[in-house]
């Protein structure tokens, strides 16, 4: 017997609720002594900032919407340096993902494939399964991740709960939320 999980859900579901977390974290963020400074803070030096990790997410749900809804979609300028950008670059995802709807996946089924770059490999062409579960959803939760990792270190009272709150809500309300 096989099972399958709609691509809706997978893919623009998962996509909402990561964005959902990270505005939750980005509230949390503004009302931190040193709100003014965290975009730009880095865990290490040669890694992306805080303000690159919330872009980076909003840009595999835009291209989620892209590649698998099959619209050509305006170029972002990705250049949000500001808490108070990064809100609104993720509302703008989340409004840009309730356009969406089931049916729009419509058509996604055997050897359909969609080209991504992969590093410097380009292209390389994905089936939908392929590209959703090898590579925009573990890069979307890395950098969720990170992102989280990043406001720890700089103090913000976070746990499990606010990462996962989003995620589990439509079938289980964490104690305390």
């Amino acid at each position: 017997m096989s099972s399958t999980i709609p691509l809706y859900d997978a893919t623009i579901g998962v996509s909402t609720n990561s964005l959902k977390t990270l505005l939750d974290l980005l509230k949390k963020a503004q009302a931190h002594p040193e709100a003014d400074t965290l975009a730009a803070t880095r865990l290490y030096p040669d890694m992306l900032p805080f303000s690159v990790q919330i872009i980076i997410v909003s840009n595999f749900a835009k291209k989620n919407v892209e590649r698998l809804a099959g619209r050509q979609l305006d170029v972002w300028a990705d250049d949000e340096t500001t808490l108070e950008q990064l809100v609104a670059r993720v509302e703008k995802t989340l409004d840009l993902l309730k356009t969406v709807k089931p049916e729009d996946l419509d058509g996604w089924s055997g050897d359909r494939t969609t080209e991504i770059k992969i590093g410097s490999f380009d292209p390389v062409k994905a089936t939908a399964s392929q590209y959703v579960l090898g590579y925009s959803l573990p890069n979307m939760f890395f950098h969720l991740s990170i992102a989280y990792g990043l406001l720890r270190m700089k103090g913000l009272e976070l746990g499990k709960a606010d990462l996962l709150k989003n995620f589990v809500s439509d079938f289980f309300t964490l104690p305390g939320q």
